[in-house]
């Protein structure tokens, strides 16, 4: 018997607890190693990406209030209007530097730099009055002594420095040029002296493990100094230079930079330090960088470059920011300055001293020194466990591990479901760390990985589908039509245990006299020989729609109207039964040739109600039809014997053929298991018949319905008469020989014209 295909999922095979399939664990391997490597080399679309959503976590979070220790005062577009386009003389400066410290801050921080002397006219006039006396020779000590003495009290440089040094601190900015560049041997006394470096320093530098040659910070290759008279009157000095991403935002800055053999600090971070009393200003370094940065026993988190992430509070204005023009014309509150760092820069869209924030693309530089001030004095900062990339990395494997392990035991909808879920949850998690924790991890690579790795094992399940379906399709292919294949394939929720209702017709087929023939032949003659009939038999269903239900040693079921729906099933069926009588007849002749004997067919088919789909059990169950019309079709079968007819075919498949094939009624036949008789037809032939058949079954039609109204002899000469046409007809001589009979014996009054058949 040949098998059924398998429909149901086959015995357990035991689970691998973290990957079912090793297909799986590549993809899973393979995308993860892609997203790793990306991680670490940073593609520049990639990393632009992450940039951004990094950004977007600030929109979202919205603004916060800042804490009110830094104040600026801004030169801004109103001042320039008052005082003059920029930059303004040293004069006008030191006015408005002077009137900040008569507001009463703790600390000034000048976010400019006075690297240049300037001369104003009464310094030169007193100038070339000196140098015209010294050429005439007229000049007396005194005098000479007089004018030096005015030039240095002309000085504005000189009176500048003098309002700097005076209380409250100053702290002066300065510029690195060249910064991630090379940094020279210089002689930093020399050039900055000593008081500007210690000033402007780290005063606790340690190393916990020997200094390398090529130092792990951000070094500059030169640096733009304040003239050093007003450097000396400063009480310390920090860089303003900022370094932006690759996308022109600022968003983090560092804290250290390596010029010479010191390590200097931003000004921001100076002047919070005099602002908390001047504690100690660590950096702890090793070979792999910055290990970490204190302010007196304020921890400061950066990364192994020493760079300090942003923590914005929003976009411009946050910071309380006070129009110098405001402030010269004695218009600011009461107390405005009083006891705060006062940042002291350039605001004015024309000074393009203009950064791009998260916020904003249009912010001035001084309030990004502004916002890392307020950050470091409230401790307000964002921090980024260990060193990168290895939180992202850890992410990224443990979601790789997690969903190889997860996805594949789930249906595609609850797939898409986790994935969707996991994806959203890492980025809301991610989010939530941000705004409450002050966490920055990554974003982009582990939905990448999720993306990545659901994506992989969605295509391979998709592609072992795909193969399953034509693995399903090959199988099926065997036992019903391409078309009905194609509808199972598109309609796989058909295969489900259980049957439904419906009218379908039912063939059987079966080899007269096979138990005799193998008796006469050996096993592997009798398997060719029933290989070369059923093999043809099997296509001439599968090419007329039906469906092969099973095969019974040379005896073969099937059915038309399932799973497909067939609306001319009946007639399938009969076209089918016709084309295997055809052929039979074409393999007699070959194996006559071969010196086998021939073989006869009988085919029963039925039309009516049945259960169909999958029976058995959820184990393994198989495709087919049962119900009281499978029976009756069976039975129908082995009447071919009695009748010696070759195709049997009931009143209910014939009236669905509406008249487009050549049927003879046989009888009326109560078989067994039936209490009422049903009326069988022999199957003839298919179109409209030949006019000597024609003349056959109507002159047979007329004798049977004479006999059934027990005229003997008029049904007697009906027979005869159709008998000459078709002396072949075995049935037809029998009825004869019943007329014959009854003529002279008539039956009982009660006796109709029904064989009652007691074997199946």
């Amino acid at each position: 018997m040949n098998p059924k295909p398998e429909l149901s999922p086959g015995p357990n095979r035991r689970r691998r607890w973290f990957f079912p399939r090793s297909t799986v664990a590549q993809i899973v391997v393979a995308v993860t190693l892609v997203v790793v490597i990306a991680l670490i080399w940073r593609p520049p679309f990639m990393e632009f990406l992450e940039l951004k959503l990094y950004d977007a976590k600030f929109r979202y979070r919205g603004s916060r209030p800042a804490g009110g220790e830094v104040v600026i005062v801004g030169i801004d577009d109103a001042s320039l209007k008052q005082v003059g386009r920029w930059p303004w003389p040293r004069e006008a400066f030191g006015e408005l530097l002077q009137r900040v410290k008569d507001a009463g801050p703790r600390v000034i921080a000048l976010d400019i730099i006075f690297a240049e002397k300037e001369e104003t006219a009464t310094v030169t006039a007193i100038k070339n009055l000196r140098r015209g006396i010294s050429q005439v020779g007229g000049a007396s000590a005194p005098i000479m002594a007089l004018l030096e003495r005015e030039e240095k009290r002309a000085d504005v440089d000189r009176r500048l420095a003098r309002i700097i040094a005076a209380g409250p601190p100053t702290i002066l900015g300065f510029f690195f040029k060249g910064v991630g560049g090379r940094t020279p041997e210089v002689d930093l006394a020399k050039l900055m002296g000593p008081k500007v470096i210690q000033a402007s320093s780290y005063n606790a530098v340690r190393w916990l493990e020997q200094k390398p040659q090529r130092l792990p910070v951000m070094g500059a290759e030169g640096v733009e100094l304040n003239l050093p008279e007003i450097t000396r009157a400063a009480a310390g000095g920090g860089y303003f230079n900022m370094v932006p991403d690759m996308d022109g935002t600022v968003r983090w800055l560092p804290l250290t930079l390596v010029y010479g053999p010191d390590f200097f600090a931003p000004l921001s971070l100076v002047a919070a330090q005099h602002y908390l009393g001047r504690p100690s200003l660590g950096l702890t370094m090793s070979r792999l960088g910055v290990d970490g940065i204190r302010l007196g026993k304020r921890p400061i988190p950066v990364d192994h470059f020493g760079r300090l992430l942003i923590n914005y509070l929003g976009p411009p204005g946050i910071i309380t920011t006070h129009s110098a023009a405001a402030l010269m014309a004695g218009k600011l509150p009461e107390g405005a300055l009083q006891d705060k760092v006062v940042l002291l820069g350039a605001t004015a869209v024309g000074i393009y001293d203009l950064r791009v924030t998260p916020f904003s693309g249009v912010c001035p530089g001084i309030e990004i020194q502004g916002t890392i001030m307020d950050n470091i004095l409230r401790g307000d900062f964002l921090k980024r466990p260990g060193i990168a990339p290895f939180p992202g990395l850890v992410a990224v494997l443990l979601l790789g591990l997690l969903l190889g392990v997860v996805l594949p035991r789930l249906s595609a909808v609850w797939a898409f479901i986790f994935a969707s879920c996991l994806l959203g949850g890492y980025a809301a998690a991610n989010y939530l760390l941000f705004r409450y924790g002050g966490w920055q991890l990554e974003l982009l690579y582990p939905l990448l990985e999720i993306t990545g790795v659901y994506t992989g094992i969605t295509a391979q399940r998709f592609l072992s589908e795909e193969r399953e379906r034509a693995r399903l399709k090959k199988a099926f292919q065997s036992y019903v039509a391409p078309e009905v294949v194609n509808q199972i394939i598109k309609h796989p929720e058909r295969l489900r245990l259980g049957g439904e209702r419906r009218e379908l017709t039912i063939l059987f087929s079966d080899i007269r006299g096979f138990t005799t023939i193998s008796e006469t032949l050996e096993p592997e003659a009798l398997v060719e020989v029933l290989h070369e009939f059923l093999n043809p038999m099997s296509e001439i269903i599968v090419q007329n729609g039906g469906t092969i239900d099973k095969y019974m040693g040379d005896a073969i079921m099937a059915e038309f109207g399932a799973p497909l729906d067939l609306p001319d099933h009946a007639a399938r069926a009969c076209r089918t039964a016709l084309k295997m009588v055809e052929t039979l007849r074409d393999l007699d002749k070959k194996w006559a040739a071969q010196g086998r004997p021939g073989l006869r067919v009988g085919v029963g088919i039925n039309t009516g109600p049945v259960a169909v789909g999958n029976m058995g059990s959820e184990r393994l169950f198989d495709y087919t039809v049962i119900g009281d019309n499978v029976n009756l079709a069976s039975r129908l079968e082995g009447l071919n014997k009695y009748y010696g007819t070759e195709i049997l075919i009931t009143a209910a498949t014939a009236q669905a053929l509406s008249g487009q094939f050549i049927l003879k009624e046989v009888d009326l036949v109560k078989v067994k298991g039936k209490t009422q008789p049903i009326a069988i037809h022999e199957l003839l032939g298919e179109g409209p018949a030949d006019p000597d058949l024609a003349r056959f079954l109507e002159i047979y039609h007329q004798g049977l319905s004479l006999f059934r109204d027990r005229r003997w002899q008029e049904s007697a000469a009906a027979f005869t008469a159709a008998l000459e046409l078709r002396p072949q007809d075995v049935h037809l001589r029998n009825y004869l020989e019943l007329a014959e009979k009854h003529r002279t014996t008539p039956p009982a009054p009660d006796w109709a014209p029904v064989t009652a058949m007691d074997q199946k």
